[in-house]
């Protein structure tokens, strides 16, 4: 039996616990809250931030934790990968490549050394003034180098509105830089992959839907399977292929997101783990490959069996995906649909809530305030009137009887009334 240690406590790493478990493997949970979701699920709950270097490396000593990993979330990816080094434990990258992936500053750099496509940037701080983004164009996207969930992000129309809105970004960073490039109007793509050997096996494209919001930008409420430029798939994987290279990824999971526009494909962000609205669910139905198996016999340092990929290509796959990452309108929880009644629908493979009876839900200002998730999937299309009788069935109500449920519509996919 191992010993696993799991950064981060949220819906989003319960997965990662149960499988552990199944594996017959004990389980060491890093949270900062008294009682994050996933808990209940872990053998040993230590209250400390993922972001805690030290805290984590002495929790790892003390509990002779043989493997550490995190999923579904950023910036834990270069502590597990320091805590690794460390302790030599086993770790699918090197702290210089997860220090790469987690922090924009180095990311842009190595982006544009290696002349992949991506936007135009400056770094700012406290210091600077409107003239440090002379020769940029807007708008601007204000965001911090290192933070996650859309946090501090802004979408802004001048140099003066980017200055203004420094503090707040920065207040969401450890660093005392932030991140200013050229708005790109553009389609979202995410590409999941994983790599063995330096070698990139894609496992799926989709479209990364977002809120239309003019100011509060990428706050993503839905991936979609296939994604709509999947005809571009081949140049999708060359563009993937030259970031593993570019950015010395030995192994494990990867995450890139990519901008569609008028100019061409251009690289968003990239990460090295599993991403943030329950891959480690659809991947395995899309590919049969079992991805959160893989990232713990990767940070085990057991070996992976990926001959199941050999051939896979996600661009001829026929099964649909619609991840649904549920928003609500501010407001107290007075009735919910039960999750029991969204995961005994036929096409449900996961659902979970972040919020329950009683709680505030806030103002949506980045994915924070995300109510909740569903998995719906299709063998035989009629996606569609899937997602329609998801939308009739979930609720979410107020004291008033005021259903807070925010109605999206995806290119059809959810009609605007609901």
């Amino acid at each position: 039996m191992a010993r696993l240690m799991v950064l981060g406590g949220s819906n989003c790493q319960r997965n990662a616990l149960i499988a552990a478990r199944r594996l017959g493997h004990q389980t060491v949970l890093i949270d900062y809250y008294d009682h994050p979701p996933a808990a209940e699920l872990a053998d040993i709950h230590v209250k400390a931030s993922t972001f805690d270097l030290p805290a984590c490396l002495a929790a790892a000593k003390e509990h002779h934790v043989d493997g550490i990993f995190t999923i579904g979330t950023d910036q834990p990816v270069y502590t597990a990968a320091c805590v690794a080094a460390e302790l030599g434990l086993p770790s699918p990258i090197s702290t210089k490549t997860a220090l790469s992936v987690t922090n924009k500053k180095v990311m842009k750099r190595i982006l544009a050394e290696h002349g992949i496509p991506a936007a135009e940037y400056r770094l700012i701080g406290p210091e600077s003034g409107p003239g440090a983004l002379d020769g940029l164009h807007s708008p601007f996207v204000l965001k911090p180098v290192d933070s996650q969930g859309q946090r501090g992000i802004f979408k802004l129309n001048c140099a003066e509105e980017v200055v203004s809105h420094l503090g707040e970004t920065l207040s969401f960073s450890r660093q005392k830089e932030a991140l200013v490039e050229e708005f790109y109007p553009s389609a979202e793509l995410t590409v999941s992959g994983w790599v063995q050997d330096e070698k990139l096996f894609l496992l799926a494209v989709t479209d990364r839907q977002c809120f239309d919001d003019p100011v509060h930008i990428g706050v993503c409420v839905g991936h979609r399977f296939p994604a709509i430029h999947m005809a571009r798939y081949q140049e999708i994987a060359r563009i993937s292929c030259r970031i593993v290279d570019a950015f010395a990824i030995r192994g494990g999971p990867v995450y890139i997101q990519m901008l569609v526009g008028k100019d061409g494909i251009k690289v968003n962000e990239l990460a090295c783990r599993i991403g943030g609205a329950f891959e480690d669910v659809f991947l395995p139905y899309l590919s049969s490959f079992d991805i959160l198996r893989a990232v713990i016999d990767s940070a085990l340092g057991n070996p992976v069996d990926c001959s199941v990929l050999e051939g896979y290509d996600p661009s001829q796959n026929p099964r649909q995906v619609s991840v649904q990452l549920m928003f609500c309108n501010s407001g107290k929880v007075c009735t919910v649909t039960p999750l029991e009644e969204l995961r005994a629908l036929p096409y449900v493979l996961d659902a979970g809530y972040n919020y329950g009876l009683g709680d505030r839900i806030p103002a949506l200002e980045n994915a924070t305030a995300r109510f909740g998730h569903c998995v719906i999937v299709s063998e035989t299309g009629g996606m569609e009137e899937k997602l329609r009788e998801f939308y009739r069935l979930f609720r979410v109500l107020d004291d008033n009887g005021r259903n807070l449920v925010i109605p999206h519509n995806f290119a059809g996919e959810i009609p605007a009334h609901l």
